[in-house]
């Protein structure tokens, strides 16, 4: 049984979600709180499966509440959040990086046509996250860790464009890894991160301010430019190919792919196709399998394939399939993986 804490300021909000809560025969309600300071002692008190945390409520917002459960008592935690605008969905996405899993959109009311779909959202993300095994986090400037095992790197020629899938933990992986790196990074980097829709516009500018280089959702048939993050923008798949020499993006409508759209695999096979080994892999942390095909195929056309290392990776789900497919050539630790590019994309041929 899952046992579900419900954080939320609004009662309307707190009977929406025990409607949909009370429906499913493998969830229960253990417990509501109105504000912060409420969820964290009912935490403790309570021992939730999983809580689903409001951001903006009075005594303690939900940012420092996430923070206060995720250093004192460790539990999974659902952000559900209005996405009224891109300044209420950046801080939503302060609350991932305080140790949240995921956000979802507000439930619609019960009478609107969207309620059927929010409701399955939500259901789904508190049944999958809820197995997640979450660990304590300390508070602190984040550890960058210099990478020096130059004698390790690929013998390769110049390499041209870098793909990166991320799911759960993403948001988190990747603000350490991009925030590392000059604004004058040699080579674009595009990227599938799996978000709620509707939340792109707010994570893009979120990480544009973490970050020295360009981050931007990516246009159809754009061409790619060095410096600059290109990420997969809601319900399209992400290709590259190439365009008189240079990387052009190119965004199809289509079925979901390993569960999602987009999809890491479908950019990661674009990549491998065109680019082959002037082509860099990369695999966060994430539930599932989505990238790790496309991620062997991009190793079988002589690309390089790294992930990030199971220990800091919230759910060591897709890189760790594309471990056991062989399709990795590197695992790095997350706090080296800036520097690793750096010295694979700006060293001689």
């Amino acid at each position: 049984m899952i046992n579900i804490l419900i954080v939320d300021d609004s009662p309307t909000e707190r009977l929406i979600l025990k409607k949909i809560i009370d429906s499913q025969p493998d969830m229960r309600i253990i417990g509501c709180a109105k504000n912060g300071k409420e969820a964290v002692d009912l935490v403790a008190y309570l021992k939730p499966t999983i809580v689903t945390m409001d951001i903006h409520m009075p005594v303690m917002d939900g940012i420092e509440a996430i923070r206060q459960i995720m250093s004192q008592h460790p539990t999974p935690i659902v952000v559900i959040s209005s996405k009224l605008n891109d300044d209420v969905m950046k801080t939503s996405f302060n609350a991932l990086d305080a140790g949240a899993l995921s956000v979802l959109d507000k439930p619609a009311d019960v009478t609107s046509p969207l309620f059927d779909l929010t409701r399955q959202r939500i259901v789904t993300a508190i049944r999958s996250m809820a197995e997640i095994k979450v660990v304590k986090r300390r508070f602190h400037a984040s550890k960058h860790t210099p990478f020096t095992e130059t004698s390790a790197l690929p013998q390769t020629e110049q390499f041209e464009i870098i793909a990166i899938g991320a799911s759960v933990g993403g948001p988190q992986a990747l603000k350490e890894i991009l925030s590392h790196l000059p604004a004058n990074f040699p080579i674009p980097i595009v990227i599938v991160q799996h978000m709620t829709a509707g939340f792109m516009g707010g994570f893009v500018k979120w990480l544009s301010d973490m970050t020295p280089l360009h981050v931007k959702e990516a246009q159809n048939r754009e061409l790619l430019q060095a410096g600059t993050v290109y990420l997969a923008p809601d319900n399209y798949h992400l290709e590259v190919a190439r365009a008189q020499g240079y990387p052009v993006a190119r965004l199809m409508k289509g079925l979901p792919v390993s569960g999602f759209c987009p999809s890491a695999t479908v950019l990661l096979q674009s990549v491998a196709e065109y680019y082959g080994k002037k082509a860099i892999g990369v695999l966060l942390t994430g539930m599932g399998s989505d990238g790790a095909q496309g991620l062997l195929k991009l190793k079988h056309a002589q690309g390089h394939t790294l992930i990030q290392d199971p220990e800091s990776a919230v759910v060591f789900g897709m890189p760790g399939v594309a471990q056991s497919l062989n399709a990795v050539d590197k695992i790095v630790d997350l706090d080296k993986i800036a520097d690793y590019l750096i010295a694979i994309t700006t060293k001689k041929k």
